[in-house]
Order: C-alpha cells, then sequence, then structure tokens
C-alpha cells in the first residue's frame, strides 16, 4: 500500500510540473530588471556562481552600474518595485517516525530586494508557512550602505553571515528540504538554543581586498532570535560578535573560516568553523567543520560537527540547469561529544523553467547514540518563484 501512494504520488507530481513547464513565465525582478536568465548568477538556484557573488555583494548591482551617476526615482513612481514572490508545494511528506503529511502549500513568501541610489540596498523576506498557521512573519531583512568594494555597511535581522555570497555555510543557499548539519545545531544550548542559522540582529562591515581575492565580515550583534538585540543577564539576552574571512585561492576554488562568539544570559558560547568549496566543471564540492564550546552548569560542553556535500549540475546547450544530483553526509555530537549522530542526504531536482524546480528527497539518520531510534524521510517538493 504504502509503495502504491508513493507511486501515485510521484505520478501526480509529473503531470503538475509537466503542465507548468508549458503554462508558467514567472521571472524575478532581478532578471526582469537586467534581462538576464538566472543562470547568469546561480549555477543553481539559489546557489551563486562567481558572477552572482559580485552581483551579492555589490549590493544587487552589475559592475557597470557603478560606473553611471545615481538614479534616485523611487521605484513605485519609476514602476519597477523590485519584489519577487516564492510559492512553496510539498504534496508527499512522510517521516519514519511520523504520520504522512500532504502539504499541498507549504509556504509563500515575498522578498523585496534592490538599490536606491548609488549607495543604498535593501532585501526584506515576509513569509507564510503551514507550520505557523500561515502567519506572516518577517523573515532576514538587510540594510546596506556601500562606501566602496572594500568596505560596505550592513545592518541586519537574519543569520549573522548574511553577507557572504558561498553557498554552504548560508541557510538561504540550501538546495535540499533540510539544513545543513552544521549550520542546524544548537550544540549546548548557551546561545539560547539557536543555531548558526539562527536570525539575530547584527552590524557589520563586509568588502572584499587583497584583489578582490579576501572577503570578509565582521558584525557585532546578539544571540540567536533576540528580537531587540537586548544585552543582559536575562534569560535569552545576551551579545555576540562575530567575524569570516574566505578566500579565493583559485577562481573556483576557495577557503574560509568563521568564529561567532558570545554571552547568553551568564553563559559563554563559541563557533569556531572551517570550510571549502571547489568548483569542478559542473560538480560543486563543498565541507565545513564546526567546533563548538557551551557553558553549562558546573562546566563546558564541547561539540563538533562536519558536514560534506557534493551535487552536479546537468546543463542544456545554453548554460541553464535541468538536472541536478546531490549527496551529503552530516556527522555532529551532542551531550560533549558523548552522542554521535549521522546522517545522509540524497537529493534529485529537476528545473523545469529557469526559476521553477521539483525535487525529491531522501534523508536517513543512519546513526545514532544507543537508546536513539534511527529514522529516514522521503518529501516531494515544488518551487516556483515570480
Amino acid at each position: 500500500m504504502r509503495n502504491i501512494q508513493t507511486g501515485l504520488t510521484l505520478s501526480i507530481l509529473a503531470v503538475a510540473s509537466t503542465t507548468l513547464m508549458g503554462t508558467a513565465q514567472a521571472v524575478p525582478s532581478f532578471a526582469a530588471k537586467y534581462e538576464k536568465n538566472c543562470s547568469y548568477c546561480h549555477n543553481a538556484w539559489p546557489q551563486l556562481n562567481n558572477k552572482g557573488r559580485e552581483f551579492k555583494e555589490r549590493g544587487y548591482r552589475l559592475k557597470e552600474d557603478l560606473k553611471v551617476e545615481s538614479k534616485t526615482t523611487p521605484y513605485y513612481e519609476a514602476g519597477n518595485f523590485p519584489i519577487s514572490a516564492l510559492i512553496v508545494s510539498r504534496p508527499y511528506d512522510k517521516k519514519d517516525s511520523s504520520k504522512r503529511m500532504v502539504r499541498a502549500i507549504h509556504e509563500v513568501e515575498l522578498f523585496i530586494a534592490g538599490t536606491m541610489g548609488k549607495n543604498i540596498s535593501v532585501f526584506s523576506q515576509i513569509g507564510a508557512e503551514d507550520e505557523s498557521g500561515f502567519t506572516p512573519e518577517v523573515g532576514s531583512t538587510a540594510l546596506s550602505y556601500r562606501f566602496n568594494n572594500e568596505a560596505t555597511l550592513q545592518m541586519t535581522w537574519s543569520q549573522a553571515n548574511w553577507a557572504d555570497g558561498y553557498g554552504f555555510m548560508g541557510n538561504h543557499f540550501r538546495l535540499t528540504r533540510g539544513s545543513v548539519g552544521v549550520i542546524d545545531q544548537s550544540f549546548g544550548d548557551a546561545d539560547g538554543g539557536g543555531k548558526l542559522r539562527s536570525k539575530r540582529q547584527n552590524v557589520a562591515v563586509t568588502g572584499r581586498v587583497a584583489n578582490d581575492k579576501l572577503f570578509y565580515n565582521i558584525g557585532l550583534g546578539g544571540v540567536a532570535d533576540n528580537v531587540e538585540g537586548v544585552s543582559g543577564n536575562a534569560p535569552g539576552d545576551g551579545t555576540s560578535m562575530n567575524a569570516r574571512i574566505a578566500f579565493d585561492v583559485k577562481k573556483n576554488i576557495m577557503v574560509g573560516g568563521y568564529i561567532l562568539d558570545g554571552e547568553a544570559g551568564n553563559m559563554n558560547f563559541n563557533r569556531m568553523a572551517i570550510d571549502t568549496q571547489a568548483d569542478l566543471n559542473d560538480i560543486r564540492i563543498q565541507a565545513a567543520y564546526v567546533m563548538a564550546e557551551d557553558d553549562i552548569t558546573g562546566g563546558t560542553d564541547k561539540n563538533n560537527a562536519f558536514s560534506i556535500q557534493a551535487y552536479n549540475v546537468m546543463k542544456t546547450k545554453k548554460g541553464m540547469p535541468t538536472w541536478v544530483q546531490l549527496v551529503r553526509l552530516d556527522s555532529y555530537e551532542r551531550n560533549d561529544g558523548t552522542h554521535e549522530y549521522n546522517e545522509l542526504t540524497l537529493n534529485v531536482t529537476h528545473y523545469l523553467a529557469q526559476n521553477i524546480k521539483a525535487y525529491i528527497e531522501y534523508w536517513d539518520r543512519f546513526d545514532t547514540p544507543t537508546g536513539i531510534d534511527k529514522d529516514n524521510r522521503l518529501t516531494l517538493q515544488l518551487y516556483v518563484g515570480l
């Protein structure tokens, strides 16, 4: 019976996908503004290529935009308001440890992103999903002032590492249902139970130096999910600092490091990471190793995490992605390194159009500590960008 249900679900998704491919002509605001395909900035949306990282770091500007006089006409007067939308459907979602779910409409998101004049850029996300009863919530939001290529002042309510355009340590670049393991762990919970991907108030300076080979981001902010960035000793209050560097060894090979250090209430926490990314023709390999230390009553809680991901992009002759095959291994510790978990993610994605994609994903927690059950999950998901 279970196999029949899965087969029927796949068939329904295939029919729906074929219909969408023939009728949808959705174009996100950036692609529409510059009259370029999404593949100009993405090797597999939402992962960025070199041009996409440059575009993001310039505050959503192409290089030629910096050479022209600033235009201060508001978007609402120019008839070019920079808004995009994303609809996510999850028609089949079955975890071995829970009941099957039909989430025909899983999430709806609106993105406002663009430039105001020569220096200012904005990004704001408003989303509603089934897990919160479709109540609208403000997601990642950033306000930036670009002085030059070497320095941009950025104020964000987002993951502290928001400015980073490389695709592994940023949750907004994920290609899978689940987040990359190294940024999805609360470790010892001293950071208010937060994770590296959690939103926090943050003021940062970011840019590129050393002939544009070295990207940096240095920030000061609050702790995870502390919406007002309150410092103090009460639970959920605190401050943090973060720093990121990423060095382009070659055009398509990066090595980097990241640190997040702070105090929540009376508990100190520290996260240190090293990561790398390499593009080998149509294959991208990404890996990161995180070392975490948290204060706990009577001592410290030290845990490590490691993730490695590889995906292959099949393209048309014009460079548009068609199929993407992805595999990822996540390994992480809890309880001062005494409990170890290992998870495998397998994903096959089909790009029906430049901003429409569907995937099937299998996740398997195949190694757990004694007394904790293993688990697995099968998900079908469809994204339509407008």
